[in-house]
């Protein structure tokens, strides 16, 4: 006893340092796992808001192709491993017994069939909440990981075949002759003669072969299933293959000479970088000519000239889910005051203005858009703030921007990547569905400046950041004229034309979801462009980001808006027409969210503040390295908050001196019913089970902060609660007034000064 105590003991630190060393020979393998294992519960969790919309499968043929992605991920995790473990012995002297190959192996299959489960329940539960539905889900995606394990298994079949087929020899001839004949792990000799460079006496080491038949297979399938619209998590799933698979061919070679993968990677991007061509460009085009009287003042002036009222929207960004809220709540509000008035409140001919970032300025697209149909219907602009746009996106990541990074000097059409083809899903949402007169794909900054101009369309502010200065970016069409410093125009910045659904991709531009972009000069409006040149008036390598990254309100952009125009109208040398200055105007401003904590708002309900537990928490080393980055993420988005609202209390003080009265109403997206809470229907289920009632649904109902959805994808359920809940009209209290009744006040004034 004692003697095997003590050749365990001399054992133990060898056994550390092999299987250390073999985890680092196998981490590629062990990563790609590690991804399949963490991304459901990443979507379940933490990531939620960006990733959970992946794991919504609408049909059981969706979930299919989604076994088949995972299957082929599997495979290259297993296939892979596999190499690395019969051949770590020949190339890095890291010698594994036969048996344990064989159980690690067997390891890696359990480990893979393991995650496949994970993912299973994971998009069970993110799809319809129905039984019936989820196992038709789970059924799909076992299916079509038997077909792609069918497909290991012909790998195999067709790695034995090929060594008794004349095309091996011509694959020995050509690893002969790129030098793997001197490389271990790859080519053996059949006899003792190691010098000759004869075929037929060198074969491949095992797995070698069927590492390739693997792949090859994984090429097909990823160029047939990529040649149609496919699910965003088949996407990733493939990506994570393809991943795994050049990955583990590099790391495999250069290990041998403690060559670090990152330092190549690193590298090589470094110098595709030196392309043109790897970098990401939207559309721009000269512009003919420039309205004077295009400027907000003309507007106003108008709208004031003819008693029509002066409603400005600040839309805040949040993804899909504040495109969507934006839409529902102008649709609904307008429907609401048209009923209540008998029709004499018309709030979409009242909308002089729409300042959106990110999500709301998609909004805002689709809302305006509504004013090409000849009876507008504006429960259309929310139909198609709602439809999908995850699956084309990562479709366009998967053909266009991966050959893009890998490959740059082969694109062809610079400005054809993901933003584009998300670009394109917007207007096909609303073009092939809607039908309107004047199709969205067409639209321009200055064709709907000439609408607004008009007053037959409101005026739109897409507000960008630069990533070079950090300044705000306004895409509007209809340009201030006295910018701030910091703050600039598009139309003054570039002197050129651009199409608006560019302009809300520019303002919605997630650097993960969509590309950040630089502008290209067409002389024309192609389709595709081939050549790169900057725009005139310089800023051509400048790059646009999201506008939430400056400030994610949209108010900075409205405030500066109205400031403009009144600013002009109260000046007679800008004001030769002698419009009357306005002397109500409506603000609203809607956020996606619910209310923030803010101790200040008066409107804030009544609640127990909750007990500081933070010096009951230890704190140690981690907690202090990461404390400056937290500080410095709380401290922008509270500073942006805290800006915009001071920013709106000084305007409106200033302009109430002119006897301008600026009135703003704040919804917000809250959820006042507590059944319709995700904890109450997770609480309550097993409660209405006892009593024989069915629940009322799983995993998403209502708000749940941290966990609203910010990809291009709305489950079904929260199309519902954007639908049903539209918030902040009805809570009223001493010190803050009924949101509703101040929009029908200052509706009623509007009418009785006609």
């Amino acid at each position: 006893m004692m003697e095997r105590i003590k050749n365990a003991l001399a054992e133990g630190p060898r056994a550390a340092a092999s299987t250390i060393h073999y985890l680092y020979l196998a981490r590629i393998p062990f990563l790609g796992w590690l991804t399949l294992f963490v991304l459901p519960l990443f979507a379940r969790w933490v990531g939620r808001p960006l990733v959970l919309g992946a794991y919504d499968l609408t049909s059981g043929g969706e979930a299919f192709f989604v076994g088949i992605a995972y299957g082929l991920a599997g495979g290259s995790i297993y296939f892979t491993a596999h190499v690395i473990t019969n051949l770590c012995s020949k190339r890095f002297r890291l010698v594994i017994d036969p048996i344990v190959q064989s159980r690690i192996d067997k390891g890696w299959a359990g480990a893979i069939i393991v995650a496949f489960f994970v993912n299973i329940l994971v998009a069970a539960a993110a799809s319809k909440p129905i039984h019936s539905y989820s196992g038709q889900i789970a059924g799909a995606m076992v299916l079509g990981m038997l077909i792609a394990f069918a497909g290991a298994l012909a790998a195999r079949e067709i790695s034995f075949r090929l060594a008794k087929n004349p095309t091996y020899r011509g694959l020995v001839w050509l690893g002969i002759k790129i030098g793997l004949r001197k490389q271990k792990g790859y080519l053996r000799p059949v006899s003792a003669d190691v010098e000759t460079d004869n075929p037929a006496k060198w074969e491949y080491e095992d797995g070698q072969i069927r590492a390739v038949c693997y792949t090859f297979i994984v090429i097909v399938a990823y160029c047939v299933i990529t040649g149609k619209q496919v699910a965003p998590l088949v996407a990733l799933m493939l990506l994570v293959s393809l991943w795994v698979l050049v990955l583990v061919g590099v790391t495999f070679f250069w290990d041998r000479y403690r060559l670090p993968v990152l330092l190549i990677l690193v590298v090589y991007f470094w110098l595709a970088g030196f392309s043109l061509k790897a970098d990401h460009y939207y559309r721009v085009w000269t512009r003919l000519r420039f309205d004077p009287e295009l400027t907000p003042g003309e507007i106003v002036g108008r709208a004031a000239k003819e008693h029509r009222p002066v409603v400005v929207v600040a839309a805040a960004g949040g993804g899909i889910q504040s495109a969507a809220w934006t839409t529902s709540v102008l649709d609904q509000l307008g429907r609401r005051l048209k009923a209540d008035s008998g029709g004499a409140y018309d709030l979409p001919r009242s909308i002089r203005l729409i300042s959106g970032v990110s999500g709301g300025s998609v909004g805002g697209m689709f809302y305006a858009e509504n004013f090409n149909e000849a009876q507008p219907d504006f429960s259309h602009s929310f139909q198609a703030a709602c439809s999908s746009a995850l699956g084309p996106t990562t479709r366009g990541l998967l053909r266009q921007d991966l050959w893009r990074a890998l490959m740059p000097f082969l694109v062809t059409d610079i400005c054809n990547d993901r933003g584009r083809v998300l670009e394109r899903q917007w207007c096909k949402s609303f073009d092939n569905k809607f039908k309107p007169t004047a199709k969205l794909a067409e639209a321009t900054l200055s064709a709907w400046g000439a609408d607004a101009l008009l007053l037959k369309r409101p005026a739109l502010i897409f507000n960008s950041t630069i990533v070079e200065t950090g300044q705000r970016l306004a895409i509007s069409t209809v340009p201030i004229t006295h910018g701030l410093i910091g703050e600039t125009e598009f139309t003054q910045r570039y002197c050129a034309e651009i199409s608006i659904s560019t302009a809300a991709r520019l303002s919605a531009t997630f650097p993960f979801v969509t590309p950040t972009g630089r502008p290209t000069m067409l002389s024309t409006n192609p389709s595709a462009c081939s050549t790169e040149s900057p725009p005139p008036c310089g800023g051509g390598d400048q790059h646009l980001v999201d506008g939430g990254y400056y400030e994610n309100s949209g108010l900075v952009g409205a405030i500066e808006w109205i400031d403009d125009a009144l600013t002009d109208l109260t000046n007679p040398a800008k004001n030769p027409k002698q419009y009357p200055l306005p002397r109500d105007i409506l603000l609203l401003a809607i956020d996606a969210f619910e209310r923030p904590t803010d101790p200040e708002d008066p409107c804030q309900p009544t609640q127990t503040a909750p007990a500081d537990k933070s010096a009951e928490v230890a704190h140690g080393v981690i907690y202090n390295l990461a404390s400056p980055l937290h500080a410095v993420m709380n401290v922008r988005g509270t500073g942006q908050k805290s800006f915009a609202r001071r920013l709106l209390r000084m305007f409106q003080a200033r302009w109430a001196w002119q006897g301008v009265n600026i009135r703003d109403v704040k919804i917000f997206f809250e959820v006042e019913d507590p059944a319709n809470r995700e904890e109450h229907v997770q609480t309550n289920q097993k409660t209405q089970a006892l009593v024989g009632k069915k629940p009322a649904g799983r995993f998403y109902i209502g708000v749940d902060p941290g966990k609203e959805p910010l990809s291009w994808h709305l489950r079904p359920r929260e199309i519902e609660e954007l639908k049903k809940q539209w918030v902040g009209f009805n809570t009223a209290s001493e010190n803050c007034p009924d949101n509703y009744q101040a929009i029908l006040d200052f509706f009623k004034t509007e009418l009785a000064n006609q």
